[in-house]
């Protein structure tokens, strides 16, 4: 496993920070852990008939999804921006039993060379750029060019109109989301924004449909390299 190198702490890290971590943060996780990650996983080996393999997730938060793919038998590469994120990946990984290498990195320079992958996947990343004026798509692009030939791109994002989108809203108008909201920079995608997104990244015969055991919270978008 990868050591983890000092940083200058970052939003991200504080999410992940158990003793600043917000209420509905807390809730998130607990979801996903429980629920979303099994649902991500069984959604990513419906699309790519994948038995074995090379995995990588890039923004992998706590990694739970990542650990079930592990439990699974394949080959994981998880990767985050935040050192706190890592750690809780590794303390995740280490309490199971598994294995996988852990790269603390920049998604738009990937630290890592062309065609590893046979899946290349993340949740609830993408979505974040947009507000900060930064184009996505060559975060993809990136993610991309780590993929083999005939491997799978696979991007979830949260859906506009999804229950999320009206909680978000509902937090919003009362003035929550400072105290409550894990993230400063929420935003929710139509299909046409995802699908523009990957095809400017070079995605080509892309699907963009909503992920109903997801009870329709994500989107998901795929295209084979």
């Amino acid at each position: 496993m990868t050591k983890i190198k000092p940083n200058l702490e970052t939003k991200w890290d504080i999410l992940y920070d158990p003793s600043k971590k917000p209420l509905f943060s807390k809730l998130e996780e607990f979801a996903i852990n429980n629920y979303f990650s099994n649902a991500f996983v069984k959604s990513i080996l419906s699309i790519t008939k994948i038995e074995k393999g090379r995995i990588f997730e890039p923004g992998s938060g706590g990694g739970m999804t990542c650990a079930n793919f592990a439990q699974l038998g394949f080959d994981i590469t998880s990767m985050d921006l935040s050192n706190n994120a890592l750690r809780k990946g590794m303390l995740l990984f280490k309490s199971l039993s598994l294995n996988a290498k852990f790269l603390l990195g920049d998604l738009f320079n990937l630290p890592i060379k062309d065609e590893q992958f046979d899946v290349v996947f993340n949740q609830g990343v993408m979505e974040h750029f947009r507000l900060a004026n930064m184009d996505a798509s060559k975060g993809l692009k990136e993610m991309l060019r780590v993929i083999k030939k005939e491997g799978t791109l696979i991007i979830f994002v949260p859906a506009y109109f999804s229950p999320l989108f009206f909680i978000y809203h509902f937090f919003k108008f009362f003035k929550l989301i400072d105290k409550y909201w894990p993230y400063t920079d929420q935003d929710f995608l139509h299909k046409h924004e995802l699908k523009k997104m990957m095809v400017d990244a070079g995605c080509q015969n892309v699907t963009v449909k909503r992920m109903w055991s997801s009870f329709f919270f994500s989107m998901i978008g795929f295209c084979k390299k």
